[in-house]
């Protein structure tokens, strides 16, 4: 039991958020409340979902609020002239598209993940901008699609649920499958993973399409919820919040190294803190602060982990001499 703590130990962490959350606020562990939460952090999970393949691959991805925002303008657009699984198509089809463009020039061109991700979080929301003309827009959607926000199966919302069937499935194809297996290759030496054979590029555009459509995928389930698509709000600062989700759960800034059950819980924990602050009567500010310093925590442990492990081959290596 201490050894799975000591592997997991987010889960010790969003054990003891809950309780100390629950004990600052009465109706903090009600079962509405509860619904709520993991309706929200289901949203930010399926982005955080994409950033972990991506970040696990050594690479960067901060267009995803972007394509989020364009896919619930696209979703909201084309479903009213269009049957609402055109617009639904297209809309995880262009997250692909984009998730491959991405890919694309950081491998073709070796340019640096930032720099690609920052050059098309701003085309792409541009281009959501454009299409909606910077106005909300509600579609002519069906029924249906609104269960994708309110339904409830087996006592659990049905966001949860999809959340969770995603986050089984991407656990198991990390696990077991070959590329699975090339993405933790190519994000821990990927010069000794192109030694080994291993097609770098592909599996690069791979993780980078993954996240455009899940980050497209969440913006179906932003308007099953909201009734409309908007681009100049939606999805600012989900980027920060899915890296931070990742860090949370043990993914390595620097690639080859994270859990898909970590960064499900760390989804969760930001989802309670959201949650808590606003019944807490906090200032929203206020997270992004305690983010931002999750972030900066993540990003020191990692790079004092590196300067041990150098030490240690350092000293290892005068004792041979």
């Amino acid at each position: 039991m201490t050894g799975f703590f000591r592997t997991y130990p987010f889960i010790v962490v969003l054990v003891v958020m809950a309780l100390v959350f629950g004990f600052l606020s009465p109706t903090f562990l009600e079962a509405g409340n509860l619904s709520n939460i993991l309706k929200q952090a289901s949203l930010l999970g399926f982005v955080a979902l994409g950033t972990c393949f991506v970040l696990i691959g050594g690479g960067l991805d901060l267009s995803v609020g972007s394509v989020v925002a364009l896919s619930s303008v696209l979703i909201a657009g084309l479903s009213a002239t269009l049957p609402p699984i055109v617009g639904i198509h297209v809309a995880l089809l262009a997250g692909i598209l984009v998730g491959v463009a991405n890919g694309y020039f950081v491998t073709a061109f070796n340019f640096q993940p930032i720099i690609v991700t920052i050059s098309s979080m701003a085309i792409v929301r541009g281009i959501a901008m454009a299409y909606s003309d910077s106005r909300p827009i509600f579609g002519t959607l069906p029924d249906e699609l609104f269960l994708l926000a309110d339904g409830v199966v087996f006592g659990l919302p049905v966001p949860a649920l999809l959340f969770f069937l995603a986050c089984a499935i991407a656990a198991l194809f990390l696990r077991y499958t070959n590329l699975g297996r090339q993405i933790y290759q190519v994000g821990g030496n990927e010069e000794a993973a192109r030694l080994a054979g291993i097609n770098v590029a592909r599996v690069k555009i791979v993780t980078y399409a993954i996240s455009g459509f899940l980050s497209a995928f969440a913006g179906l389930m932003l308007v099953a919820r909201m009734q409309s698509g908007e681009a100049v709000r939606t999805g600012v600062g989900w980027e920060l919040d899915a890296i931070a989700a990742a860090a949370i759960g043990g993914v390595s800034l620097m690639g080859g190294i994270g859990t898909v059950v970590g960064t499900l819980c760390g989804a969760l924990i930001i989802g309670m803190m959201a949650n808590a602050f606003n019944l807490l009567g906090v200032n929203p500010y206020w997270q992004r602060i305690v983010i931002g310093i999750v972030l900066a925590i993540a990003v020191a442990s990692y790079s004092s982990g590196n300067l041990r492990e150098m030490l240690k081959r350092l000293r290892f290596s005068k004792q041979r001499n």
